[in-house]
């Protein structure tokens, strides 16, 4: 158990030692290389200096990675190759070294000492290669340039959360993108692999990582939790964190009893994990896309007009610097109501963005908006239009953007809507369209989201709660 105990500190030598005749056998080339010239003739002598510092190095390299591979932490495979290309690049600078310095003389020597040069460069960087894979993980030498190494992230699509499965389809495609690297296949740091159900039961070397219905005396969640600073925060500061939504849908999981083979209906899900699994879903993937502001030129609003907006304390802006096309916002003034609308008639060719939320408006009001060509963004939330008003809205060919939260409408006056072309983004919260109309829906606008609001998440132990002061 000593011997053992002392070529494990021996074999953490390794890291440092292994930079060594990386540095010094790339010295010793680019000198041999450079010493053809007859202007650096005089480096010569330091030539076989450099690569005998190399070779003793490189040697010196092996044994103390020899020695840490005992501790069993690193996939078989790759730790094979890298071992024996390790041992290659000492026999290499060792043989380029005799052959530089002459020790046996013949006739091809010096074209023998290039050729060997050429291949120690080649063996040292699939060798470095190599190292990075079993230290970092798999595709850490290519992965900032997109080389064919590169690991994406893997994105699960969800058609259906509640059909999805638990583990295979939401927990096991974060363990991948935020473990694998240091407990999957190449590299098992604390002897600790996570990409089976087998290997997450085992655990590691400290012993098990998960227990089932027991968030908070599993490992496997407790790690995440831990402040970034923290020695036993994993991932390791550095390394890409997963969000708090993964977060909280790992202790879901775990808390629900850590089930591999459960569909996601079958769990309990209390009403703060809910948003987190529609989230999931294919349709909340992407997210709004932002109304464009119209390519074609427009003269520039009436500024009588625009000054009338102001004086009732309308703010008008323009949308872009430098643009002519408007944004209008009515603010949260009861005080507005069905007349005011007519008085953005002459800013209709301007007005792209309308802010109507918390007003008076009714749907006698809808007739005026619906004459508005080139609206693309239009709020109507908490405001008292019905089904009726939005038939009104059936001309908007531009409209992308529409926000009725907290109004009387229905799915059935929605899919009146379902003709215009643009339509992107549909924020329906506290209106009358129930859980039953949502296919419907979904089926009347295929390329919209559709986002029923009132989702939070769930606060994590550790969190510190930040109060935004809203004006």
């Amino acid at each position: 158990m000593i011997l053992l105990s002392i070529s494990g500190f021996l074999g953490r030598f390794h890291p440092l030692l292994v930079h060594l005749p990386i540095g010094i056998l790339l010295l010793g080339v680019m000198l041999h290389w450079l010493s053809k010239k007859q202007q650096f003739s005089t480096i010569r002598p330091a030539v076989s200096v450099t690569l005998l510092l190399g070779a003793v190095s490189a040697v010196l390299s092996c044994i103390s990675g020899w020695l840490l591979a005992t501790g069993g932490e690193y996939d078989e495979t790759i730790l094979d190759r890298h071992r024996w290309m390790g041992i290659g690049v000492a026999v290499i600078a060792i043989l380029y070294y005799i052959i530089y310095t002459e020790k046996f003389l013949f006739r091809f020597h010096r074209p023998l000492a290039y050729a060997l040069s050429v291949i120690l460069l080649m063996l040292i960087t699939f060798t470095g290669h190599l190292g990075g894979t079993l230290t970092h993980g798999e595709g850490y030498l290519t992965q900032d340039i997109g080389g064919k190494d590169d690991i994406p992230e893997v994105k699960k699509i969800i058609p259906n959360v509640q059909e999805a499965m638990a583990y295979n389809d939401i927990i096991q495609p974060v363990l991948q993108n935020k473990c694998y690297s240091c407990h999957g296949p190449s590299k098992q740091k604390g002897k600790l692999r996570l990409d089976s159900e087998e290997a997450i039961a085992k655990g590691g070397k400290d012993g098990k990582v998960l227990m089932a219905g027991k968030s908070a005396e599993s490992e496997l969640y407790k790690r995440l939790t831990l402040d970034l600073l923290e020695k036993k925060h994993m991932p390791p500061k550095g390394k890409s964190q997963p969000s708090e939504a993964e977060i909280a849908l790992i202790h879901w999981w775990i808390s629900t009893g850590a089930s591999f083979n459960q569909p996601v209906k079958a769990l309990p899900q209390e009403g703060k994990i809910k948003p987190l699994l529609i989230a999931l879903q294919s349709d909340h993937l992407q997210p709004p896309a932002k109304p464009e502001v119209p390519e074609a030129p427009v003269a520039k609003a009436p500024e009588p007009a625009v000054n009338r907006l102001k004086e009732m304390g309308v703010t008008v802006i323009p949308v872009a610097a430098g643009s002519n096309y408007l944004s209008v916002n009515f603010l949260a003034s009861k005080s507005i109501g069905d007349k005011e609308v007519k008085l953005l008639e002459p800013v209709a060719s301007q007005l792209v963005w309308l802010k109507m939320g918390n007003t008076a408006v009714s749907d006698s009001a809808m007739t005026a908006i619906g004459k508005l060509p080139v609206l693309i963004k239009l709020s109507l939330d908490n405001t008292q239009i019905t089904d009726k008003g939005l038939s009104a809205l059936q001309a908007l060919s531009k409209l992308q953007y529409l926000n009725i939260t907290g109004t009387k409408v229905t799915a059935g006056g929605l899919l009146l809507l379902k003709q215009l072309p643009e339509l992107q983004t549909l924020y329906l919260y506290k209106t009358e369209v129930t859980a039953a109309d949502w296919p419907s829906l979904k089926q009347a606008f295929p390329k919209a989201i559709i986002d029923t609001g009132g989702y939070t998440l769930p606060l994590l132990e550790g969190d510190t709660t930040l109060v935004t002061q809203t004006r």
